[in-house]
């Protein structure tokens, strides 16, 4: 039996759940109205799937039917939980996403899964919060978290602590971060200063590059002289390879640094959305972080057996946020609870056992997942640190 099909069945046995003296975070953009509202496990519960149908994207709706036939797929897993859902169009934008929201709330909504976006998120949050009803938002936002909202992308935050702790492990403690001027470069930036601090690290040196690539060629010989100098063994890299990060490795290669010889390479993003970048010189012996690899095979296999055509690469998101009501439906039957989706059952130190692998939700509504670690080697990536399969282990 696989392992996923393994967690299947643990996931239709009711779950036993220890209860952390956890409060409802009250940080970020919206606070809850009132106490969350009770649900009855042994009653049948109304579960909104907040997805962008209708916004006149191609792309777009393909990604939101991905979400739904995910949703609907965890809905036949999860057995012992009686799950009534619900699908809502968002159109991928925050008037929408509201309007959707207030109906869904009219309708008897008791959780929301969804939506994706994080301005979506945030018109949603109120109304859901008004009728004490918690949100588990497919946005990696992290300003988004907080009170009612519980997010489930995968944060730079974690994915900058994955890559740390292992760099770590290595003995790789001198760490410089490069990073592309703007909101998402210093947001990574962030990121990866606060994994540093936490895992006892150096962060030796923090340099920025324009986004134009002839300023961005001119300053990469400054940049390399200042890694040089920092005595960093690993540099971490915020862009994305969609953007700037192949140019700036590369330049930095011209300009005699390269991975591997003079650092250790890391990098936020995923360095496998296509073969070119696999083959990219600069890049061969760079680090990233994935979902747990052999779980979202065996969950990407079974999608296109059950839909004729490839998983989104979001589409896991939905599959986790609906198995994990139903798996908190049948721990609070279990468990003789009243209130199916407390803030202690939401972010049980335990977490969830998803089809991208384990995750859970922080009282401060952003969340940890289990990452594995891949480098770059020769147009192919290499796992070199699997990711864990429960929380408090290596990895976690």
């Amino acid at each position: 039996m696989s392992f996923l099909n393994r967690m299947f069945s643990t996931l239709k046995k009711p779950a036993l759940w220890a209860v952390a003296a956890l409060g409802l975070a009250a940080c970020g953009p919206v606070n809850f109205a009132g106490p969350t509202a009770a649900v009855d496990p042994n009653q049948p519960v109304v579960v909104a799937l907040m997805v962008p149908l209708a916004s006149g994207n191609d792309t777009t709706e393909q990604l939101a039917q991905n979400l739904v036939n995910a949703a609907k797929m965890a809905v036949q897993d999860v057995s012992g939980a009686n799950i009534d859902l619900r699908v809502y169009e968002t159109g991928g934008n925050a008037e929408m996403a509201a309007a959707a929201a207030t109906r869904a709330v009219a309708d008897g909504a008791q959780i929301m899964v969804g939506p994706l976006y994080s301005a979506s998120t945030a018109a949603v949050a109120p109304i859901a919060a008004q009728a004490g009803v918690n949100v588990l938002s497919f946005s990696n936002t992290t300003a988004v978290a907080g009170g009612n909202v519980y997010i489930m992308g995968i944060t730079f935050d974690t994915i900058a602590d994955r890559l740390v702790r292992q760099a770590v492990s290595e003995g790789k403690t001198n760490m410089a971060i490069v990073y592309q001027e703007g909101v998402s470069g210093e947001s990574g930036k962030g990121a990866v200063e606060r994994a540093i601090a936490r895992n006892g690290a150096n962060l030796t040196t923090a340099v920025s590059y324009p986004l134009n690539i002839a300023a961005m060629g001119e300053a990469a010989s400054g940049i390399a002289d200042t890694l040089r100098a920092s005595n960093s063994n690993a540099v971490f890299f915020t862009d994305s390879p969609l953007r700037g990060l192949g140019f700036i490795t590369a330049s930095l290669a011209s300009n005699h640094f390269r991975t591997k010889r003079d650092a250790q390479f890391m990098g936020l993003s995923r360095w496998d959305s296509s073969n070119e970048v696999l083959v990219t010189p600069s890049l061969q012996g760079g680090w990233f972080a994935v979902p747990d690899p052999a779980l979202t095979l065996e969950f990407n296999t079974r999608y296109q057996l059950a839909y004729g055509i490839e998983a989104h690469r979001l589409a896991g998101l939905a599959y986790d946020g609906v198995a994990a009501v139903g798996a908190m439906i049948n721990a609070a039957r279990a468990a003789g609870d009243a209130n199916a989706f407390s803030p202690e059952r939401l972010t049980d130190p335990a977490g969830f056992a998803g089809v991208t692998g384990v995750f859970r939700f922080k009282p401060d509504g952003t969340n940890e997942r289990g990452l594995a670690i891949m480098q770059v080697d020769n147009g192919v990536a290499t796992m070199i640190s699997p990711a864990p399969r429960s929380f408090g282990g290596a990895g976690s």
